[in-house]
């Protein structure tokens, strides 16, 4: 799985702050499934649910939010751009006192892995890049 560590290091460029104490950072994957293509190859998709947790956050929860906003745009832009998923991109945030907050972001995301053969037989297992949607389709 390549998301989790691409939002990690995604957010940690975003926010200097989070990356000067990353243990404060927690990434979990919950909910998995493994789907089968049923292509006549044996290329596969994973779906998950992953649940950044930040302990004490110190900083402007929109800066946070919007740094997740722009990695779901690259990395899962059916999140955000069609209608029907919209509220599948959810947030709790447990307020320690005026300053700190423990903040939880939930995302459903899906990889796609490819599995090939070459010409000497050897098999490649490949994340596949994400799908291009055309975003007008969407539209409301």
């Amino acid at each position: 799985m390549n998301k989790p560590a691409s939002l990690r290091a995604h957010l940690a460029a975003a926010m200097p702050e989070l990356a000067t104490d990353p243990e404060r950072m927690l990434v979990f994957v919950e909910d998995g499934s493994l789907i089968s293509t049923e292509q006549p190859n044996d290329s596969f998709e994973l779906r998950y649910r992953l649940s950044l947790v930040l302990v004490d956050f110190v900083g402007d929860a929109a800066r946070l939010f919007l740094a997740v906003l722009r990695w779901v745009r690259i990395n899962q832009l059916d999140l955000i751009a069609h209608p029907d998923r919209w509220g599948e991109l959810a947030f709790e945030v447990d307020v320690i006192d005026h300053e700190r907050a423990d903040v939880q972001i939930r995302l459903p995301l899906r990889e796609r892995i490819g599995v090939t053969v070459d010409a000497n037989g050897a098999e490649q297992v490949t994340p596949w890049p994400e799908p291009k949607f055309d975003v007008t389709v969407w539209e409301p």
